[in-house]
């Protein structure tokens, strides 16, 4: 069997999406656990030939209707796999290959009808029912739903978005994301400024994102507003939006017209802030060849960039020889032996610069979970073992969007850190997972104030039974009562 890997630097330019996309199909097949996954039967389930899903499981041929047909044949949530291909495929255009057979989601008018009226009409709805309408209305030319519906919806899967986990978050991102880079883009702009003119909305980094998926004139200029905002939280937001405009332009399009605003706002910010981490990250990512040639410069030197060791893949390069000796031992325990490609996702993740290689990695591995279970908890002694704080922390920020609300034991330790970045993680990921914390946890982590917003997000995500009571407690900081607030009126996670 062929080896499927990502030969591309670590630190280079680019990725290679074809590659990945391939080792996924190959590993979704091999650890699904199907009584029969071989590829000869699952080519006579899905009426295909080997040679066809040879080549789509050695990157020689990217198709979606084949990916809809793993899914169904091989017992697979709906759009779990879907979802997390084609977001990668989309993040990285100028890399991937083209969709021979992208596929109908919906074939007539009456499913279309029927789903659009459960959508809007509250009824329960699963990632796959939001990703299956979003690839139907947003196919190009189809501009034909009335305006005040399809906003409607549209807020509704914005709300479901900020509350999701499981295979149903990268299902609803993918679907958000497609609309957004549809003739209805404009109204996931609407709704996501709707949401984050809320002053107790939470989960605005998946939306902010998602209004990262097109390049628009308004676009841009709102997210380059937010990077400068005084609540650090929307600065984080509107940093990762710009880093995916600059991730889809074609080259030497975007950074060049950012760059001066990206200077003003980083020269803006207060030393030491989350202002000036993420502006100084976007000022990082800007080509070498750009920043020379610009007249707008920092009036002060960039803080230092996280220590990575090296983007090699050498011996003495102790982090990557971390990720392989996790991928190696993962591989080996799950029973499809050695797998350089999960080493290179895991390295994307842990110490990659890159937010969307990070998070396109991620979701990647969201749709093979026989693999993404023992790898997170290793990742996680990772974390604990790493001696650089800002590496730590990213790499705790990372594993809780990697995680999407599965369950990990082994952060409750984290709970007694001295860290609060490491607290907070811990909050985050146990909330996401549903765990009702202990009454004595929560009230400690509420009136803290670094922890204080990660243990809202925790109480509301697992619908603690507390919430009414943080809602009314006066002794309570006013940001965290309107948060709890927010999530009584909202509900708690989705994990379809």
């Amino acid at each position: 069997m062929t080896v499927v890997d990502d030969a591309t630097p670590l630190g280079g330019s680019s990725i290679d999406v074809a590659a990945r996309i391939a080792w996924t199909m190959r590993m979704a097949r091999v650890t699904s656990g199907a009584p029969d996954s071989r590829m000869r039967s699952l080519a006579s389930a899905l009426g295909t030939s080997t040679a066809r899903i040879s080549r789509a499981e050695t990157g020689q041929l990217r198709d979606g209707s084949l990916v809809d047909g793993y899914e169904q044949v091989l017992g697979m949530p709906e759009g779990s796999l879907r979802a997390p291909i084609d977001v990668l495929a989309r993040t990285f255009p100028a890399s991937s290959p083209p969709d021979a057979r992208p596929g109908e989601a919906i074939r007539s008018v009456a499913e279309l009808s029927e789903l659009t009226e459960r959508l809007d009409s509250g009824a329960a709805a699963t990632g796959g029912d939001w990703l299956r309408w979003a690839r139907s209305i947003a196919a190009p030319g189809n501009i034909g739903m009335p305006v005040p519906l399809a906003q409607r919806v549209v807020r509704r899967l914005v709300r479901e978005l900020a509350r999701s986990c499981g295979h149903g978050y990268p299902s609803r991102y993918e679907a958000l994301a497609k609309l957004r880079c549809s003739d209805y883009g404009f109204l996931v702009l609407r709704a996501a400024r709707h949401e984050v003119a809320h002053p107790h909305a939470q989960g605005l980094a998946d939306l902010l994102s998602a209004v990262g998926e097109a390049v628009t004139l308004d676009g841009v200029a709102w997210c380059l507003e937010l990077l400068r905002s005084d609540r650090a939280q929307l600065a984080i937001c509107g940093a990762l939006a710009l880093e995916n405009m600059g991730e889809i332009s074609p080259a030497g399009t975007f950074w060049p017209t950012v760059l001066p605003d990206l200077v003003r706002a980083f020269d803006a910010s207060e030393p030491g802030s989350s202002q000036e981490e993420w502006a100084a990250h976007l000022i990082r990512l800007v080509p070498s060849s750009t920043a020379r040639s610009a007249a707008t410069k920092p009036g002060r030197r960039l803080p230092p960039a996280p220590e990575v060791e090296g983007f090699d893949r050498h011996r003495a390069n102790r982090q990557w020889q971390q990720c392989a000796a996790i991928a190696t031992d993962v591989g080996h325990e799950v029973g499809v032996g050695d797998q350089p490609m999960l080493a290179r996702l895991l390295f994307d993740i842990g110490y990659g610069h890159w937010e969307t290689r990070a998070v396109t990695g991620y979701f990647l591995l969201a749709g093979l979970p026989a693999l993404a279970d023992p790898v997170w908890e290793r990742f996680r002694v990772l974390v604990d073992g790493e001696p650089d704080r800002r590496i730590r922390h990213r790499m705790a920020r990372r594993l809780h969007g990697a995680l999407a609300g599965r369950a990990n034991d082994g952060v409750v330790a984290w709970l007694d850190s001295p860290d609060p970045v490491l607290r907070s993680a811990a909050l985050q990921v146990l909330g996401a997972s549903g765990h009702v914390l202990a009454l004595d946890v929560v009230r400690a982590a509420l009136t803290d104030p670094g922890t204080a917003r990660a243990a809202t997000y925790a109480i509301g995500m697992s619908g603690h039974p507390v919430l009414p009571q943080v809602v009314r407690d006066p002794t309570l900081d006013a940001q965290v009562r309107g948060s709890a607030a927010w999530w009584l009126e909202g509900g708690s996670r989705i994990d379809v």
